[in-house]
């Protein structure tokens, strides 16, 4: 260890390896990838300048580790004497091993490291990286004792299960911390790092999600003509091939997993960290939930048909468990992110009524590969394929900057797939992955859009359509009308 990293860093060999800074600045983030997430701007920011704590919580291995390891690389690169800011960098994992071994004090651990970086900072500012702080007992005590004291330490932390899961210890943290939720890649982000990666090629780079913003702050100002008008520069496909989306549809968002070098690998990768980790470890570690088996065939029978409307009463009836064991089994799955509900909407702009609800998938690679899909046998499946497509666009439509509400309506043969409440706007949305879309589709859309209180509605298709034809279906739309191939509705988040 170098003479300049703290004392106290000797008597705890564990934290070298964690810190390669301390030693050498030009090689610590050799390994790190430069691609950066959409969040990142506004977690670095937060992490630089906001006075509460910071924690980054999602499913496992959608690069929350990577996420830390770039805030550090920047808080060091930004800093007038980077050598000075790496010693005042902490990064550790607390589910490290070392801190299992018989005889280690934990809580000396954890006092002892807050109160030698505070010396160690000089008068500055510490910053200390925990990653999977669930896995140290009582870590919200600690936390909310050091915050309180106004100790001169910014605690940024992160943990692999979502943030309901850890509703109980994150109470007493309340107005203390802000949390960045970090999902699955979405297409967009999928696509620009592939990219990146490959060949170049002739279409324009889309950058962070800065139309999206201008797309909710236009709707928020209840300006609809200026927002849509921005959606019809995409009705031409924005020279997005169809079989990009397919890859994306297959490959899902979890970065680790798309260079393995066999499919096999992959879905035993997939189904490992992302059903049975989840389940066997988070659960019963965070949630203290005694009967993981019957939990993971509940899930495992929600894989069947992503996008259904559920019935609770019927459903139980189906995979033969009770109603009251469904009602427990639902947010515990929701909280690790494996699934989550969208509830039905009301006519009236309010809150959505409890009762029928849809299911849909975090990732829809988790379901190929505990399906054991091949892609060709999926893109082969029209119904399937129109069940991802739904799926995939309402994992989206929760990103959308401003979103107030998501909702579906549905009553007999007559739906629409989502109604979407942004500030005073209502926007509804209609998902046809098909060949050809037929006229009446988009137009019974249109009114049922209409209908509901929506002033615009958006077709999401599976090709692009004329443009001579939707000029023409807009003259007959009783509201704002865009029709937007899959591929490039998906760019815009």
């Amino acid at each position: 260890m170098s003479e300049s990293a703290p004392s106290f860093f000797a008597k705890f060999e564990i934290l070298q390896a964690y810190n390669l800074w301390w030693q050498d600045l030009g090689q610590a983030f050799a390994g790190l990838p430069e691609f950066r997430r959409d969040v990142f701007d506004e977690l670095y920011a937060d992490v630089k300048q906001l006075p509460q704590m910071v924690s980054v919580t999602g499913p496992r291995r959608v690069g929350k580790s990577t996420l830390l390891q770039q805030c550090i690389q920047q808080l060091i690169k930004d800093a007038p004497d980077p050598e000075a800011q790496a010693r005042r960098i902490v990064y550790f994992s607390m589910q490290d091993p070392g801190l299992e071994i018989p005889g280690f004090n934990q809580d000396r651990f954890f006092n002892g490291l807050v109160a030698t970086a505070v010396e160690a900072s000089k008068g500055g500012l510490t910053y200390l990286f925990l990653d999977e702080i669930q896995r140290f007992p009582r870590w919200e005590l600690y936390l909310k004792k050091f915050y309180d004291l106004k100790t001169p330490v910014r605690f940024v932390v992160s943990g692999s299960a979502s943030a309901p899961i850890f509703k109980k210890s994150r109470e007493s943290l309340l107005g203390r911390v802000k949390d960045f939720h970090v999902l699955p890649f979405s297409f967009r982000e999928w696509d620009t790092l592939r990219r990146q990666c490959g060949p170049e090629d002739s279409r324009p780079y889309m950058g962070s999600s800065s139309l999206l913003n201008i797309l909710g702050s236009e709707a928020r100002k209840r300006e609809q003509k200026s927002w849509l008008s921005l959606l019809d520069q995409f009705a031409d496909g924005w020279g997005i091939e169809i079989t990009e989306i397919e890859d994306f549809l297959f490959e899902g968002g979890f970065p680790e997993v798309w260079n393995l070098p066999t499919l096999l690998a992959k879905q035993e990768y997939l189904y490992q960290n992302q059903v049975e980790r989840v389940i066997f470890e988070d659960l019963l570690v965070a949630a203290e939930f005694r009967k993981p088996e019957m939990l993971r065939r509940f899930y495992l029978g929600l894989l069947k048909d992503p996008g259904r409307e559920t019935n609770l009463s019927q459903l139980s009836s189906e995979i033969a468990l009770a109603r009251s064991t469904i009602e427990t089994y639902f947010p515990l799955l929701e909280a690790t992110d494996l699934v989550w509900r969208l509830h039905k909407h009301t006519s009236t702009k309010s809150t959505p009524k409890a009762g029928n609800f849809k299911t849909y998938l975090v990732d829809l690679a988790v379901r190929n590969a505990v399906m054991k899909l091949s892609q060709e046998q999926m893109v082969a499946d029209p119904t399937l394929m129109g069940a991802y497509a739904e799926n995939v666009v309402a994992n989206h439509l929760r990103r959308w900057p401003g979103l107030v509400e998501l909702g579906y309506w549905r009553r007999n043969n007559d739906e629409l797939d989502f109604i979407v409440d942004l500030g005073s706007t209502r926007i509804g949305v209609e998902v046809k992955y098909r060949n050809e879309v037929q006229d009446k589709d988009v137009l019974k859309a249109a009114r049922l859009s209409e209908a509901h209180g929506c002033e615009a509605c958006i077709m999401v298709t599976k090709e692009p359509m004329p443009a001579d034809n939707i000029d023409k279906l807009k003259t007959q739309s009783p509201v704002p009308l865009a029709v937007v191939p899959l591929a490039a509705f998906l760019m815009l988040f």
